[in-house]
């Protein structure tokens, strides 16, 4: 079963009770400007999200799962990995609630997720793919030992989505 641990942070499978906290993280619009245009997520899309969570997790252990301050055993976020699709690799993201911002846990959960594919999954690369204005994510991918490969459009590096331009960063085992 999928589950990752750091010091202050469960990162877990998605279960009916956490639907409410997904859809304030999807409907706050700083919280998806750089993962959904700023748009916040429409039902059917918060629906298709979820729905894609349990799927990847059947096939490829892997997921954003919804992230637990351990402290308050409340939801503060999602992070992970999910494939990266036609190009084989796996991809780390981390979503955060705007009150838990600059307390390091992206990077904490970064780090954990990263160690799962890389280790854990034995995968020889893993990605972040980052909007190219979201400069606290590059920074975490940073501070994660990873380095920049290229800024393009998703198709040009086998991402699922392939006309918005992203920054590719990677971290080999």
């Amino acid at each position: 079963m999928f589950q990752l641990e750091t010091e202050r942070l469960l990162i877990r499978t998605w279960k009916p009770d956490d639907r409410p906290a997904f859809v304030a993280l999807a409907s706050d619009p700083e919280v998806v400007r750089y993962v959904h245009g700023g748009t916040p997520y429409a039902e059917h899309e918060i629906e298709e999200f979820l729905t894609r969570q349990a799927r990847q997790l059947a096939q490829f252990d892997v997921q954003m799962g919804v992230m637990i301050e351990k402290e308050t055993d409340r939801v503060i976020g999602l992070a992970g990995a999910q494939p990266a699709l036609s190009s084989g690799d796996y991809e780390i993201g981390w979503w955060l609630a705007r009150d838990v911002w600059g307390r390091g846990y992206a990077t904490e959960a970064g780090g954990a997720a990263m160690r799962h594919v890389l280790d854990t999954l034995q995968h020889p690369r893993v990605i972040a793919v980052i909007d190219p204005a979201n400069e606290p994510s590059k920074r975490v991918a940073e501070r994660l030992g990873m380095t920049h490969v290229m800024r393009g459009k998703g198709s040009e590096f086998g991402y699922r989505l392939a006309d918005p331009v992203f920054d590719l960063y990677e971290r080999r085992r």
